[in-house]
């Protein structure tokens, strides 16, 4: 390589990387594809890549020669439209070949904004296969909204493969000629059929935006009022065309119940538009269904039920042609959920988690906790289980909780409700005393309080029964844990410790103190009927004598025998009390001495109180429970009444409906559990007593259960039932009956339902009620009816002939009708979306019809039933009808002349193939028929009784007519001059090779002989022949005179000269020149004769002559050469002056 090549690939090097340099900024967005330049398809290629239509293939390329696809020219197609991309997968015709494929979206898009029909192409798109010519061009049509095509349209393409285009194709041809969309091929060709390249595919696509903004302008425009006129060749795409409505929206596949939807439509071409709505198959009223408002440009909207809705657009153009649009939602309940725990509870406390849900169908309920910001196990924190309706929990350690119910719904969506609870451990308090002392003993006082983090600890003392300062009684330190009591009597000593939610914790020890140093005795001052008391005594003076102890009782003295059990001695004893009641006691003894003493104590004897009541084995949360107390020994005691649901005793409130006093009462229990009433009574000793005599309880919820059934449905509706209420607790039986009787769910229903519901279809139509029950273990049961009216599917087919003739009567048969009843079937006809006519009456047994038009049509029978549901069905008929054959012309010209014109006998005969009447169509003929001279070519064509034509003929006949020949005009008498007073004689002959009449038209001749003048005379004549053909003039000049010289020119002179300066657009033929000789004259004389030569602009000698005595010239000439001619005549010997006359005679030739 030498270096100055070498220096060339350096430059090129640097170039390629200084692009690379500058790719992606603006030195560099201009895209050009090598394999475009020079190509006939460069500049529209240029045009969509500088709009970011066209990116080319990822070597670089365009390929512009190569064949386009369906899917490629759609995303072409879909991009210069601006369409935006479906985003959900509800789209009106999805075909089953694109999923997946690179031009999915765009294909959907096209489908949606009504450029792609599923008519066009049937299930499948084919997206990898090269696309058509017509198939373009209908899809740009569509796309510049000039689908609906004039029907005033002759749609006559021009185009030389015109035959190969459907009625329909033509008429897309024609719109797309008119918008210069095509121009076709160079041999006159649109080659509907071929496949497309992808240059022929930019080419269109530029034309088409051209096309769009030529719209644009005339739209822009104001509409101009035009007369209606019969003439209906115009092309198409003139302002008598309408174009379709397009109309198309998308809505969500799913929503939830009461969420704002955002219509926005595409629309083009509507004037106005219905929204309508059906619910499982059955048309509803919107403000029953949807709150907002719907009209042509959408609307916000939301909706109020749930279940599986169709939203139908129905949109009408100015001319009354409707599209429908329809797209397909569920809308799904919105589940909430939510709970209350109280701010705080204890380690021993049963919490209540009411959890209450709303459209929680068969969703599971999971719940989750965490401590300090952790999530932790439930098992391991909780006893208790939490269902779906929550349920009772104890926490099993302190501290901080989060609890949290989550939801997740169909669509995946999670609601949650949370709970913040502190948890508080439960404090053990222990106290202990021995249970007798002596006022002069020091006694061990123990405490423990467990758990006491942050709490408060007190004391509290009781001495019979009443509060008393512990300084008063206690000497020692409680905290110190040595103590003595001062005063004898009976002690309640209390260590009361209370945390952060003002819980109390409390144990007491109780302790007889007896006195020291005394005589006498000493009882405890209160006790209780079912105490054993200590008395002990000291007598120091009795020495062998024996007490006597005797008793009172409110100041009365009973007996102590029948009072107590046991004994009394000289050293106390230990009794027991069989009665409540106020008493004093006596001890009297005498000494050795003979002294009396006695001693006495009084004390108070309580009674222990009896309660005595029941609960059943089971009831439910609504039972009434009526609790019957039995009390002995309560005096003016109150019971307080205690609940326990195995995790001790709880808040009864919490717990319980109602109140209980001393008698009982009647309570109802709020949860279901297990439950243990206790009464609990305090005396005014302090003296607690329990009685738990009631057995337990278990209570059984109350359950509900609920579903809804749509008031009307059909037997093709597919129904979602779905229940609430306790549906996961026991099993749920289905049961169904039919007006009053009970029915087999399987033999008239489909599907199957269970706890939480399920999916059905009726079977049959009829009044229906629908039970869902459920049995506890008591046999009470819990159910829900609902009522559903079943209406039946309307099925009403038809048979007709898939063709039929043109006008041809044909018969309409029903077949497979079920269930229509006294409904009436609507019949219509449509050709390409619009209302077409048929002859005849069909009604519900079909009918017998006809149609006057060729083409495609859809015959449809409608029924709508009582509940305003409409059933159709269609089906197509092709009306045919074969074009007349060319008919056979022939055109035989006569020579009757009328006006100049001649007659021409013209006749066709065509026949009809189906054997319709036939009448002719003439292009090119005369109202008389006659016709002029020259060439005719005159046309025909055959139409039948269906409009249809057949080809033209034409046929091209020639008119002749020669003019007459130029006349030759005979004079009698002849020569150059006569003698005036003398008749002359002047005719004219003239030939029609024709046969033609002729006649004459004569200048300077009155009658065929008569007396000319004196002098010069020039007559002139042409021939004109019966079709006013002319010929060209004749003329002739001749003298009269004499011989004395009037009438012609006498010689004067030696020189004399005549000069015929000719007629106006006539050359000379022949003439004749005479110089009459003089008697006696003999001398050197010459004549001659020169004509003006038209041809060279000269004068050319024709004849000279020498004489003696006068001279005659005669010629004929060369016609169209000479137009003027001069006579002269020389002598020298005037013997011939003022005697010899000149005169000459000449013939002319017109052209």
């Amino acid at each position: 390589m030498n270096s100055k090549t070498k220096r060339f690939c350096s430059i090129g090097l640097a170039i390629c990387l200084i692009c690379s340099m500058f790719a992606g900024s603006a030195y560099a967005t201009k895209l050009i594809f090598t394999d475009s330049v020079n190509h006939w398809a460069e500049k529209a290629i240029n045009e969509l890549a500088d709009k970011g239509i066209l990116y080319g293939y990822p070597d670089g390329l365009v390929h512009p020669d190569e064949l386009i696809t369906r899917g490629e020219f759609a995303s072409l197609v879909a991009r210069t439209m601006k369409l935006p991309n479906p985003d959900n997968e509800n789209v009106a015709i999805v075909f089953k070949d694109i999923a997946g494929h690179f031009a999915e979206k765009d294909i959907e898009a096209l489908v949606i904004a009504g450029i792609i029909g599923k008519d066009d192409f049937g299930e499948r798109f084919c997206p990898d296969e090269p696309i058509t010519r017509i198939e373009m061009i209908r899809m740009l049509i569509k796309a510049i909204g000039k689908g609906e095509h004039s029907k005033d349209c002759s749609c006559n393409t021009g185009f030389a493969d015109d035959d190969l285009l459907t009625e329909e194709q033509r008429k897309y041809v024609c719109a797309g000629k008119h918008y210069c969309i095509i121009c076709g091929f160079p041999d006159g060709t649109v080659r509907p059929n071929d496949v497309a390249t992808r240059g022929e595919a930019f080419e269109m696509l530029v034309s088409t935006e051209k096309a769009k903004e030529q719209i644009k302008e005339q739209e822009s425009k104001p509409p101009v009022d035009k007369p209606a006129t019969g003439d209906s060749s115009s092309s198409g795409g003139g302002s008598s065309t309408v174009p379709a409505p397009q109309f198309s929206f998308i809505l969500p596949a799913n929503a939830y119940k009461g969420d704002e939807i955002k219509l926005e439509p595409t629309s083009r071409y509507v004037k106005s538009v219905v929204w309508t709505v059906r619910k499982d198959g059955v048309s509803l009223e919107l403000d029953k269904v949807l709150n907002g408002v719907l009209n042509e440009n959408g609307g916000s909207i939301s909706f109020l039920d749930t279940g599986n809705f169709v939203l139908t657009a129905t949109a009408v153009n100015s001319r009354g042609k409707e599209i429908k649009h329809e797209q397909s939602i569920h809308i799904y309940p919105v589940i909430t959920t939510g709970f209350s725990l109280p701010k705080t509870a204890h380690t021993d406390t049963a919490v209540s988690v009411d959890l209450k849900t709303t459209d929680l169908g068969s969703n599971q309920v999971i719940w989750t906790l965490k401590k300090e910001g952790l999530e932790i196990d439930l098992a391991d924190a909780l006893n208790g289980e939490l269902e779906a309706d929550g349920g009772i929990v104890v926490f099993k350690n302190k501290g901080s909780y989060v609890l949290t119910a989550s939801i997740a719904d169909e669509l995946g969506k999670t609601v949650s409700a949370s709970q913040t609870i502190t948890i508080y451990p439960v404090a053990q308090v222990k106290v202990t005393l021995p249970t007798v002392s002596h006022t002069d003993k020091t006694v061990n006082f123990y405490s423990e309080v467990t758990d006491a983090e942050d709490m408060t600890v007190d004391f509290s003392l009781t001495r019979n029964g009443e509060t008393v300062q512990i300084t008063d009684y206690v000497e020692g330190d409680l905290n110190a844990g040595s103590i003595r009591f001062k005063e004898k009597g009976v002690y309640a000593l209390t260590v009361i410790a209370t945390d952060k939610t003002d819980r109390i914790f409390t144990d007491t020890a109780n302790i007889t103190v007896y006195p020291v140093g005394s005589s006498g005795f000493y009882l405890p001052e209160i006790f209780h009927t079912d105490s054993e008391v200590t008395l002990q005594a000291n007598f120091s003076e009795i020495g062998n004598h024996t007490v006597e102890w005797t008793l009172t009782k409110n100041g009365k003295p009973i007996n102590l025998q029948d009072t107590i059990s046991g004994g009394l001695t000289n050293a106390g004893g230990t009794v027991q009390f069989k009665e409540q009641g106020s008493y004093v006691l006596k001890a009297a003894f005498t000494d050795n001495g003979g002294r009396n003493y006695s001693y006495e104590q009084g004390f108070k004897v309580y009674p222990v109180p009896t309660v005595r009541y029941s609960l059943p084995q089971y009831a439910h949360t609504d039972s009434d429970i009526a609790i019957k107390a039995q009390v002995t020994a309560l005096d003016d005691l109150n019971i307080e009444w205690l609940v326990d649901n195995t995790y001790g005793f709880q808040d009864f409130d919490t717990f319980v409906d109602g109140e209980l006093s001393n008698e009982g009462g009647t309570i109802r229990f709020k949860r279901a559990g297990i439950y243990e009433l206790v009464a609990r009574v305090t005396d005014e000793t302090g003296r607690v007593f329990l009685f738990e005599f009631g057995g337990k309880c278990e209570v059984l919820p109350v359950l509900s259960i609920g579903f809804e059934l749509p008031a009307l449905a059909y037997t093709d509706s597919t129904i979602d039932i779905r229940t609430h209420g306790n549906n996961n607790v026991l099993p749920v039986e289905w049961s169904l009956s039919k007006g009053e009787k009970t029915v087999s769910l399987g033999d008239f229903i489909n599907g199957t339902l269970n706890a939480q519901g399920g999916k059905i279809g009726f079977i049959a139509d009829g009044e229906y009620t629908l039970t869902a029950t459920m049995t506890d273990f008591l046999k009470r049961s819990y159910s829900h009816s609902q009522t559903i009216r079943v209406l039946p599917v309307i099925s009403y087919d038809f048979i007709l002939p898939s063709t039929i003739h043109y006008g041809t009567q044909f018969t309409v048969s029903p077949k497979n009708v079920l269930s229509l009843g006294s409904n009436s079937v609507v019949w219509s006809l449509n050709k390409d979306g619009e209302h077409a006519e048929f002859t005849g009456v069909l009604t519900n047994d079909g009918g017998k019809i006809s149609i006057h038009h060729t083409g495609t049509f859809t015959l449809t029978a409608a029924v709508t039933d009582s509940a305003g549901r409409p059933f159709s069905q269609s089906h197509n008929i092709t009306v045919t009808n074969t074009a007349p054959n060319t008919p056979v012309i022939t055109a035989t010209p006569t020579r009757t002349v009328k006006d100049g014109k001649f007659l021409v006998n013209v006749n066709a005969a065509a026949t009809d193939p189906d054997g319709d009447d036939v009448i002719l169509e003439w292009d090119g003929t005369t109202a008389d028929s006659y016709y002029p001279v020259g060439s005719h070519t005159i046309r025909v064509r055959a139409k039948d009784d269906a409009g249809d034509y057949s080809d033209w003929i034409s046929k091209t006949f020639t008119i002749t007519n020669a003019a007459p020949s130029v006349p030759i005009i005979n004079r009698t008498p002849s020569g150059n001059s006569v003698i005036p007073g003398t008749p002359v004689t002047i005719t004219a002959q003239s030939n029609d090779s024709d046969g033609d009449a002729i006649t004459y038209i004569w200048e300077n001749r009155k009658a065929e002989t008569q007396v000319y003048p004196l002098g010069k005379n020039v007559v002139r004549v042409k021939a004109v022949d019966s079709t006013g053909a002319e010929s060209p003039w004749s003329a002739i000049v001749f003298f009269v005179m004499d011989s004395n010289g009037s009438g012609g020119m006498v010689l004067t002179g030696p020189d004399s000269v005549i000069l015929e300066n000719g007629i106006e657009d006539a050359t000379i033929r022949d003439y004749t020149f005479t110089v009459p000789p003089v008697s006696g004259h003999n001398g050197s004389d010459y004549g001659r004769v020169r004509g003006y030569n038209t041809l060279t602009k000269q004068w050319d000698q024709l004849d000279y002559g020498t004489t003696n005595n006068g001279i005659t010239f005669q010629r004929t000439l060369e016609v169209g050469v000479y137009s003027k001619l001069e006579f002269y005549y020389y002598t020298n010997h005037n013997c011939m002056y003022n005697k010899s006359n000149i005169t000459y005679s000449v013939t002319y030739h017109f052209e």
